[in-house]
């Protein structure tokens, strides 16, 4: 794995100080608590990311056995969740965040003896992607569609996209995300009315409601403003790439009555009649290949006559640019304290000894941790709590042009060793 960043040791020394610093901000038992703890029992939550699950672990002894209860919470944001804790004195129970910030968690009842602690919690990457029918007309109003991308998690985008020019950054018009594409794909429906023809540069950009998500901004579109009626066009994100699947529109002009469309690529059919719904029809699809290649649609509607001829029909091209596949991201995992991390070398801790988790990626967006096997990690810390092999998994969300990126590592725990009897 090749690393993406440079930095002292100096520079890491520094931000492994920080890190335990913020981790240490919630209690003592926050810094060091499962090494420190062991007998009494600990809380250890992971630093995590807004609508990525994760995994808390409840060490409580005295209560095995037991259903036991924390409770999460984040400035007047708060919830309890519940879990069993086994005849080893561990529990565990997934949690996803919902909001960015420091998050604390506190045991209650039976385990409030274990005290609180704290995770950072950091807002989602997004990316935003603008589609743009091909044709557009002048001094009436046409409908285009923004769509926000939350690419890891369970949570999609919530908030507004204002359309823009292209480069310059002036805002036309604002339109809340109210539609969905997956689970994870918000999207908004722009109403815009042109008043002058020619190419038009335009941009999307995101604005988050709330500190949960970071905003993004579309590439350029660049669609023809006309004074005429274009009785069909095609709608298309401005990036293509192959493999990934994306959403291929039909939009009929103004007055143009509903009706059935068809997508061909380079003249080979790639869907079937598809019926359009507010004048829009609206077709799933993966580019098979990069290069230079035609997209066209036709559109028939209306009433048929006797003879079956459509009183309505249309054809439209586009010409696109589709992009290789996207690559993953690229992550390192750089601890202050170790060599970089690399998933085909081998790593190793001592029971009781802990590590202090640093992540950058290619992207730019935050790497966040999650562990199986006898580790646990308390905010950006992971303890190895006894002998046997641990699964630290790194994981971004990527962004636009690179998927998210994921490396699992094996950690080899020893026991320390035996001290010499005198």
């Amino acid at each position: 794995m090749s690393r993406t960043t440079m930095r002292s040791r100096a520079g890491r020394a520094l931000l492994a100080g920080a890190l335990a610093l913020g981790l240490a901000a919630g209690t003592a038992l926050a810094a060091g608590a499962p090494a420190s703890a062991a007998s009494n029992g600990f809380i250890a939550v992971p630093n995590g990311m807004v609508g990525v699950s994760e995994n808390i672990t409840i060490n409580a002894p005295g209560a095995k056995g037991q259903i036991v209860t924390i409770g999460l919470q984040l400035g007047a944001t708060s919830q309890t969740l519940q879990t069993t804790i086994g005849s080893n004195g561990f529990g565990a129970v997934t949690w996803t965040p919902t909001g960015a910030g420091t998050w604390t968690i506190n045991g209650l009842g039976v385990i409030a003896n274990l005290g609180s602690t704290s995770a950072s919690v950091a807002p989602m990457s997004t990316y935003t992607v603008l589609l743009a029918q091909s044709a557009l007309q002048q001094s009436a109003n046409n409908n285009l569609l923004a769509g926000v991308v939350a690419p890891i998690g369970t949570l999609a985008p919530t908030g507004t996209v204002t359309l823009q020019t292209g480069g310059s950054g002036n805002a036309l018009v604002t339109a809340p995300l109210t539609g969905a594409f997956g689970g994870t794909t918000a999207t908004a429906t722009i109403p815009w009315t042109p008043t002058v023809g020619g190419p038009f540069a335009l941009q999307a950009t995101y604005n988050p409601a709330s500190g949960g998500q970071v905003g993004s901004t579309s590439p350029i579109s660049q669609p023809v403003i006309s004074a005429g009626v274009t009785t069909v066009s095609v709608r298309w994100p401005t990036n293509l790439y192959v493999g990934t699947p994306t959403v291929l529109q039909a939009v009929l002009g103004s007055g143009i009555p509903n009706g059935s469309v068809a997508f061909t690529f380079d003249n080979v059919g790639i869907s079937g009649s598809i019926p359009t719904v507010n004048g829009v029809g609206t077709f799933q699809w993966t580019p098979p290949t990069s290069g230079v290649h035609t997209i066209s649609v036709s559109y028939s509607g209306g009433t048929p006559n006797s003879a079956g001829t459509f009183p309505f029909s249309g054809t439209a091209s586009q010409v696109v640019q589709i992009q290789g596949a996207r690559p993953a991201d690229n992550l390192t995992v750089d601890p202050p304290t170790q060599p970089v991390w690399n998933i085909a070398q081998p790593i190793s801790m001592t029971a009781g000894s802990t590590v202090t988790l640093v992540g950058s990626s290619q992207s730019g967006t935050p790497v966040i941790f999650s562990e199986q096997g006898p580790c646990v990690i308390a905010g950006a810390v992971l303890t190895a709590l006894s002998a046997g092999q641990c699964q630290v998994t790194a994981m971004s969300p990527g962004n636009a042009s690179l998927t998210p990126g994921s490396e699992t590592y094996t950690i080899t725990v020893t026991n320390p060793p035996k001290r010499k009897k005198r």
